[in-house]
Parts: C-alpha cells; structure tokens; sequence
C-alpha cells in the first residue's frame, strides 16, 4: 500500500438534479483506504444538487474541489472538462446515482499503480440493480448479453465496449493523450468512457479487474440508458428504433477517431483501427448486403447475435436520420 500513498488519486463527479441520489454515492466512496480528492462540477442543476454534494462530503470526511463552468455542457462535455481541468496520477468516473462497493477505489489504484508512467485502463463488471427492486443485482454483462472476452477484440471496439465508466480508472498518460485532442473528443465522441476506452486500445493497454470490489449500477427512470435496460425486456419494435438512434453517435465517434489517430503515437493496431472505423464511419447511411457481411465476418458488429441482427436490418432497409442529440439521449451500454 506504500506505492498507493504515494499517487494522487481524483475522483471525478459530474452531477445534474442528482439530489435524491447524491448522498449514498458519495457516501460510499469514503470505504476505502487510499487518499483521494472528489473533484466534482455540476452542470447548472436546478434542485438542491450542489447543496446535497458538499452536505454528502462534508458528513463522510471526504476532500472536496469544487470546479465551476458558465454554462450547461450536458454529457459527455462536463466530464472532458473536469479531464482538462484536473491534474493527477489516477484518475476514476463517478455517476451521481451509483453506489460502489466498499474498496472499490483501492483494487482501481492497486491496479493501476505498477504501470502509473503508462497510458492504461482498467475496469470491472459492474453489478446492476433497478432503484425498486434494490435487492435484485445482475452482472452488467449478463444484462447486456456483452461479455469479455468476445466485446474485448479490437474488431468490436466501434460497436460496443465491456466497460462502463464508473468502474474505470486510468492513469495521467492516457489523461494526457486525450488532452493532445479534447477539441476533438468534445465535438465526436459519444461518450466519456467509451472515447477513453479506445484511446486505451489505441495508444496503450486496457484491462478487466475480476473478482474485485465494483460499482452497484442504479437503473431508474431518469438515466440515459434506462430505455434500453427495461426490467422486462425490450421489444422488436423498440429494439430496432434503438439501433436507429445508436447509428449517428457511433459514426460520428468512429469519424472522431480518425481525426484524433494523426496525434496518436503510431502502434502495431493503430492503421487496423483507423481502417475499420472508416467503415463504422459511414454506418448511419444505408448499406449493402455485401458490407454487411463483411462487417460481420470481421466479427465488427454487436457480440450479441440478436442485437447485431436488428442493427443489420437497420443500416440495410434505412439511413439513421436520427440527430446525434437524440442518440445521446439514449446512451450505449458502458455508458451512464
């Protein structure tokens, strides 16, 4: 635990109306040993959000920054703004609404610490619960029917990720080669965490803790997944307007990948990878038959076969003429 005492550790929190969340989140971070700074922006909430965090911290003996921004980003911008602003060693997403296992920051840090001059990431499986049924908890993977190692091959890595971002942590080199393109990530990327995840593979190493203290992932109503996480689940005709509404982010994304990749130190995956997300980048239109298959034999679709069905019946019979904004509304699993 010496080498843990010696780094610093951010948390990073982005809140928005969380109030009824806040305090048992915050208040879960505080069972672990290793120091660690909560750096928290809250995006112009309109409850007692802000009120609710430094009562939550101040209760629990947690450090507390408090970073300020003009105006409302909306998700991802305000956690890119708190990667911007935020100088440390290890570096962890922390969603307002979650709870996380007692040791949770300690296996992020223990993980992470022998590798701390390296761009690498680390995460875990998260255990899902819905907020009225507590006492139900599921494995994310087995919810999302995407499991590692199969989500884990490059070839997926513009479809779906394992990884959501309140189990990551990652080190400042990886911090500090999103840095080398934040303009890009703020106008391309779909998400936070996945971004950071493919930079990870890009340019260092990602990895899956097993067996470790993780995140307890609340589903309620008001969360950006929620439409896909339905308790019962989802149907044909809802299935198929999700892949619709997923099209334009991951082009977009995979489109912001090719962009960043010329500041990305060149590595034995790099032109792999800027090759495939030139194919990703052009999913929102209409595709051929023939592309399709391709895309499937390279094993470039969704790991879950129904799933990857209704996305391929979308791209062949329509264009996603959906905007980006709405495909955000409804964040891909590994996402908040």
């Amino acid at each position: 635990m010496s080498a843990q005492s010696n780094v610093s550790v951010a948390v990073l929190l982005a809140t928005y109306n969380g109030a009824q969340f806040i305090e048992p989140q915050i208040s879960s971070l505080s069972n672990n040993t290793t120091s660690f700074t909560l750096h928290w922006i809250d995006d112009h909430s309109t409850d007692n959000t802000r009120e609710a965090v430094r009562a939550a911290a101040l209760k629990s003996g947690i450090a507390l920054r408090e970073w300020r921004q003009e105006k409302h980003q909306g998700y991802p911008g305000v956690f890119f703004q708190l990667m911007e602003c935020v100088e440390a060693d290890i570096y962890l997403f922390c969603d307002q609404d979650d709870i996380w296992q007692p040791g949770k920051i300690d296996a992020t840090v223990q993980n992470l610490v022998v590798d701390i001059s390296s761009p690498v990431l680390c995460f875990s499986d998260a255990l899902v619960f819905n907020d009225h049924a507590p006492e139900v908890v599921r494995r994310l993977s087995d919810v999302i029917d995407i499991k590692a190692p199969a989500v884990m091959q490059d070839s997926r890595l513009f479809m779906a990720i394992p990884a959501a971002g309140h189990t990551m942590g990652f080190t400042r080199p990886l911090r500090d080669i999103f840095l080398r393109h934040s303009d890009v990530a703020r106008r391309y990327a779909f998400a936070h965490d996945w971004w950071m995840y493919l930079l990870a593979v890009a340019s260092g190493s990602r990895r899956m803790m097993s067996n470790v203290p993780t995140t307890l992932y609340r589903r309620h109503a008001g969360n950006f997944s929620a439409f896909i996480f339905d308790a019962g689940g989802i149907s044909v005709s809802r299935l198929f307007t999700v892949q619709q509404l997923l099209r334009p982010g991951a082009a977009r994304q995979a489109e912001g990948f090719i962009l960043a990749a010329k500041t990305l130190t060149p590595g034995p995956h790099l032109q792999s990878l800027v090759a495939l997300a030139g194919l990703i980048a052009k999913i929102d239109r209409r595709q051929s038959l023939a592309t399709m298959i391709h895309l499937a034999r390279s094993r470039a679709l969704w790991p879950a076969t129904r799933t990857a069905i209704f996305f391929a019946a979308a791209c062949l019979f329509s264009s996603a003429r959906y905007s980006l904004s709405a495909s955000q509304s409804l964040a891909i699993p590994g996402s908040s």
